[in-house]
C-alpha cells in the first residue's frame, strides 16, 4: 500500500463520519481494530467502534470534522482536525448541554490492505468539558 494509498482510506473515514455512513466506516476498519483515545483503551473490534461513533452522532447530531492537515509515513497516517458540533443529545450517560464545542484533535492510523487496523486518537478533551460546562468554576 502506497503513502497516497493509507491517506485515501484515512480520508475516507472522515468522509463517512462527517456523512453519517455508519456501513461505509465500519466497512473501512478490520474486525480486530484497537483505538485508543488519550492514551487509554477505547475500541477493542470494528463494530466496538462502529456502536461508539453512533453513540456520538447522537450526541452530537451536527458533529463535524475538518481536515487540516495529514502526512504518511509508509502505512502510518497522521491527521489533525477540528471537531464541531452542538450537544443536542444524551453523551457518555449525561444530559445534552445543547452548547457547541470546537476542538482541536490529532488521529493515527495504521492502515494495512485498504482498511484501518488501528488508530491513536488525541483530543483536547478539558477545553470540550469546558466549553460543555461540566468544568467546576474554580470558585469553591
Amino acid at each position: 500500500m502506497t503513502e497516497s494509498e493509507a491517506i485515501e482510506v484515512a480520508r475516507r473515514v472522515v468522509e463517512c463520519d462527517n456523512g453519517r455512513d455508519l456501513k461505509g466506516y465500519r466497512a473501512l476498519l478490520w474486525d480486530d481494530y484497537h483505538a485508543e483515545v488519550n492514551g487509554a483503551g477505547a475500541a477493542t473490534t470494528g463494530d466496538a467502534e462502529a456502536e461508539s461513533l453512533a453513540s456520538y452522532w447522537k450526541g452530537y447530531p451536527d458533529g463535524h470534522v475538518t481536515v487540516e492537515q495529514v502526512v504518511a509515513s509508509g502505512n502510518i497516517v497522521t491527521m489533525r482536525y477540528r471537531l464541531v458540533g452542538t450537544n443536542d443529545g444524551e453523551m457518555a450517560g449525561r444530559p445534552a448541554t445543547g452548547r457547541k464545542v470546537e476542538i482541536s484533535g490529532c488521529t493515527i492510523f495504521e492502515v494495512e490492505d485498504g482498511r484501518v487496523r488501528r488508530v491513536f486518537r488525541y483530543l483536547d478533551v478539558l477545553t470540550m468539558l469546558g466549553q460543555l460546562g461540566l468544568l467546576p468554576d474554580g470558585d469553591a
